[in-house]
């Protein structure tokens, strides 16, 4: 390879670069805008609960600090901390209300308590079917309280309850 030919895949090797760069940027571009399309509909949805007078755990009325231009970063900070508690609160009541709702994936849930196991050893416990089962795990381990051991396993896929299920399964077992 002479020096010519080096040359040129040294500037093809630069051009590539520069797309590569130029992709990266449209790249986190999308990500940044569905971020905000994400956020913009939060705040729609805080918005329409203030304009419905929905119970707002907060001290100082949100409407107040959203017309307020300037805000301390102590009232910013104390307002972060209460919108989080009210989003972890609501978290709690649709995974409350969503094993409330259905005796069977308490039962899943229970059967995993002790150990990891397949669906069909979790039908037998259980006394339901494995298409039930299998429902009920998928729904489970969408709102994180299951885990699939060996996912890419097409068959003998072990499940286990984490932590967070635990504590759901606890919170429910003590409400009733």
């Amino acid at each position: 390879m002479d020096d010519k030919d080096k040359q040129k895949l040294i500037e093809e090797n630069e051009k590539l670069k520069k797309e590569n760069a130029r992709l990266k940027e449209i790249l986190e571009g999308k990500k940044i805008k569905e971020i905000n399309i994400k956020l913009k509909k939060e705040n729609e949805e805080l918005k329409k609960a203030i304009k419905n007078n929905v119970n707002m755990p907060f001290d100082i009325p949100l409407c107040t600090i959203i017309e307020n231009e300037e805000i301390s970063d102590e009232e910013l900070e104390k307002l972060l901390d209460e919108l989080e508690d009210l989003t972890d609160e609501k978290q709690d009541m649709e995974i409350i209300s969503l094993l409330s709702r259905s005796k069977k994936r308490l039962e899943v849930l229970e059967s995993l308590k002790n150990e990891n196991k397949i669906p069909s050893v979790i039908s037998k416990d259980i006394n339901d079917s494995s298409h039930h089962i299998s429902k009920y795990l998928k729904t489970l381990k969408e709102t994180g309280l299951v885990v699939c051991l060996n996912e890419n396993d097409k068959r003998y896929r072990y499940y286990s309850i984490t932590p967070k299920g635990t504590k759901y399964l606890n919170i429910v077992k003590n409400k009733k």
